[in-house]
Formats: structure tokens, C-alpha cells, sequence
């Protein structure tokens, strides 16, 4: 299952790279993870783990590509029991003087035909907290500060600029 997410942000594209690419501060905009911290010494680029904890479960996730100022993509490591692989490419794009964010995540889950059945279930869930995260992050960068209620309040992020 693959999706396509996007949001404006009303920031420089520099701006933007510059929350997204600090990788250990996840938790401050995506409502389900409690601590993001990274793994090692490496905190950016190729190489570089991070293990995000959601409830009491840990899950690692290692930087596979890395682009400088544009994007990168991670893949989670240990992922929950219904996936078999789960991985997310995020990129950042100016357009006139704003910031398009895409989220492009990847999920295959187990069981062959069965793991195809679940697609249509898990992909409204999904999607929706896909939204709810890039809503939380454009309120990050351009407030300076997290948001303090329920990401799912917001109002959704143009998804053109």
C-alpha cells in the first residue's frame, strides 16, 4: 500500500528542512510517539537509527536515503505484527516562496491475500493520521511551538501551495 501526502506550509523550503531533517524531535508533531530519540551518534543522514516509542512498544527506524535539503527515507526495522515492511520518504519542495511537504509512506503487510484484504481497512486510518501529522507539523514551523491540543482538531494543511 502506498500513499501520496502533501501539505503547504507558509515557511521557506530552508525553514521547513530545518525542522524536518532534526529526526530525534518526531514526537513533537506526530501525536502517537512519545520519545524519538536517535540511536548512536549519527543524527542525520544515511546510517543514522532512531527508535520511536508509541505506548510501551519501541520501534527502530534506520535512514536509508538522505538528500541534503530536499528528503530522506527511513525504514522501520522492527515493525508491528501485521507488517511485513513499512518505510516513509518525506520531501520538501519551494514553491513560490512557500514549502510543499510530501509524505510518501510504504506499508506491505503479511499474509499475502489476506495481508491485500487489510489495504482498504488500514488505509483510511492511515491517511487520516498521515493528516493529522502534517497539520502538526506546518503548525510547528510556523508557530515555533508544538501544538498543545489534539492534532486531529486542526484544520487540515492545503495540500497545494
Amino acid at each position: 500500500m502506498k500513499l501520496k501526502l502533501t501539505a503547504c506550509i507558509e515557511a521557506p523550503k530552508e525553514k521547513v528542512w530545518e525542522y524536518l531533517s532534526d529526526v530525534s524531535n518526531v514526537h513533537l508533531w506526530v501525536e502517537s510517539i512519545v520519545t524519538s530519540p536517535i540511536e548512536g551518534t549519527q543524527t542525520r543522514g544515511i546510517g543514522t537509527f532512531r527508535v520511536c516509542q508509541v505506548g510501551n512498544k519501541h520501534f527502530k527506524e534506520k535512514f536509508i536515503a538522505w538528500d541534503e535539503g530536499h528528503s530522506f527515507t527511513y525504514q522501520a526495522l522492527n515493525t508491528p505484527v501485521v507488517m511485513k515492511s513499512a518505510q516513509n520518504t518525506w520531501s520538501v519542495t519551494s514553491v513560490n516562496g512557500k514549502a510543499l511537504l510530501t509524505s510518501e509512506p510504504e506499508v506491505v503487510f503479511k499474509g499475502g491475500i489476506l495481508g491485500k484484504l487489510l489495504e482498504p481497512l488500514m488505509r483510511p486510518m492511515i491517511q487520516r493520521m498521515g493528516m493529522d501529522a502534517l497539520a502538526s507539523f506546518k503548525y510547528l514551523v510556523e508557530n515555533g511551538h508544538p501544538y498543545e491540543g489534539k492534532p486531529s482538531t486542526l484544520p487540515r494543511a492545503p495540500i497545494t501551495c
